[in-house]
C-alpha cells in the first residue's frame, strides 16, 4: 500500500470512529441509562484513540493541541491532514 493511500486509510479509520463516537455521545444525551450505549461510546472513543494515536506517530499531529514542541513548533511543517495529496502529485 503506497504512503498516501496508507495514510488517507488511517484519515478515514479517524473519521469512522469520531462519528460513531460523536453519535453515542448525542444517544446517550437522551438516554443517560442506556448501558449498550454507554459501552458503544467507551469502545467507539478507545478505538478512536487508537486511531488518532497510529495516525500522528506516522504522519504527526491531527490538531494544534497535540503538537509536540520540540524545541519549536511544527504544527505548520508538512502535509496537512485533509489535503487532497492527489492535487499535490500534479
Amino acid at each position: 500500500m503506497n504512503t498516501d493511500r496508507k495514510r488517507e486509510t488511517l484519515m478515514r479509520k479517524v473519521q469512522m470512529y469520531a462519528f460513531v463516537a460523536h453519535e453515542c455521545a448525542l444517544y446517550l444525551d437522551c438516554h443517560p441509562e442506556n448501558r449498550k450505549a454507554l459501552e458503544k461510546h467507551g469502545e467507539a472513543v478507545k478505538a478512536l484513540n487508537k486511531a488518532v494515536e497510529e495516525y500522528e506517530n506516522m504522519y504527526g499531529p491531527l490538531t494544534a493541541n497535540a503538537a509536540k514542541g520540540n524545541g519549536g513548533w511544527s504544527w505548520v511543517a508538512g502535509k496537512w491532514p485533509w489535503q487532497n495529496y492527489d492535487e499535490e502529485a500534479k
